[in-house]
């Protein structure tokens, strides 16, 4: 090979190279799968609603991290991207995640859908106002106003009216796997139905039912399952109550007999101890469910859970 044609092979090489990665860069085939259902889910009872009813047939995300609650969530340029990428935005709804709105200006996704859950229930704003069993889904019943109660998660029949609030939404974003959506949806429901009737049979049996918490969570589930909600410490956590409101408690303590008092788990339960030894109550712990990591049996589990801490600590209390 003389000189010059050897140097134009030499120069061929690298230009080859280049353009043999070019296929790599393609765009996917025409006839390749569509890319699954981005869902991003609030916090732990959301997103194990949801992964429930989506199997695998969604990537389904939990937005806030295993050591954070919604009353304690900071946004991150993390959490944006996410909700940002995604097609759905499940939340609780009802105000507890009162910077939804600045997040989802931030994420600045134009195609998103934001899932409610709570215009699927009817708020209340303390447990004698006696649940509607008639609530209609699809938001026929629901009364959001201020002052409402956003802890409906924590009653397993509300519960079970959100996880088909999020069944509905994933069926019309994604109507190709609508039947794996239902069937699975069809077996969390029936799990959904044995917790609440665990609830309904533990707890009707119990002798005492004097319910004190350390933060206004529990008046659905109170109303549910006909637990006396004498009160509770805290309108919501670290905010904590006046002198007044304090002693106003404690007299009512005394008065209804409360022999024990539920802690809520991640927070210090010094308050209540210190009621505890003023009254002569012990001090148990139940979970609101709002930290941690949100599989799809982690509502159940936990639920599970706070029917039992709710059956040792009233068969034991005088």
């Amino acid at each position: 090979m003389n000189g010059p044609a050897r140097l134009k092979t030499l120069l061929l090489i690298p230009i080859l190279a280049v353009f043999g990665a070019v296929p790599v860069l393609r765009a996917e085939p025409a006839g390749a799968p569509p890319k699954p259902l981005r869902v991003v889910t609030s916090f732990l009872p959301m997103q194990s609603h949801a992964s429930a009813i989506a199997g695998d047939r969604a990537v389904v995300a939990q937005l806030l991290d295993k050591e954070t609650g919604p009353h304690d969530f900071q946004l991150s340029p993390a959490d944006v991207r996410k909700v940002a990428d995604a097609d759905l935005f499940v939340i609780n709804g009802a105000g507890i995640e009162d910077w939804l709105d600045t997040l989802v200006a931030k994420a600045g996704n134009k195609n998103l859908v934001i899932v409610d859950t709570s215009k699927s229930v009817r708020l209340i704003e303390g447990p004698e106002a006696i649940l509607d069993n008639h609530d209609h889904h699809g938001g026929h019943g629901h009364h959001h106003h201020a002052g409402a109660n956003p802890h409906i998660w924590l009653d397993p029949v509300l519960a079970k009216k959100q996880a088909a609030a999020i069944l509905d939404a994933l069926v019309k974003a994604d109507p190709a796997n609508k039947a794996a959506y239902e069937a699975n949806a069809k077996a969390y429901f029936a799990k959904l139905d044995a917790l609440d009737a665990a609830f309904r049979k533990e707890i009707s049996a119990l002798p005492n039912r004097n319910l004190v918490t350390f933060h206004d969570a529990f008046p659905y589930l109170a109303a549910r399952y006909g637990l006396n909600y004498v009160g509770f410490v805290e309108e919501f956590p670290e905010k904590d109550p006046s002198p007044k409101q304090l002693a106003e408690l404690v007299k009512k303590i005394r008065e209804e007999k409360v022999g024990v008092l539920f802690a809520e788990e991640g927070y210090a339960p010094t308050l209540l101890e210190r009621i505890a030894s003023q009254t002569g109550a012990r001090v148990s712990a139940l979970d609101t469910l709002e930290v941690g990591n949100g599989s799809p049996t982690a509502y159940i589990d936990r639920m599970r859970k706070n029917l039992e801490s709710l059956r040792a600590a009233f068969s034991a209390s005088p």
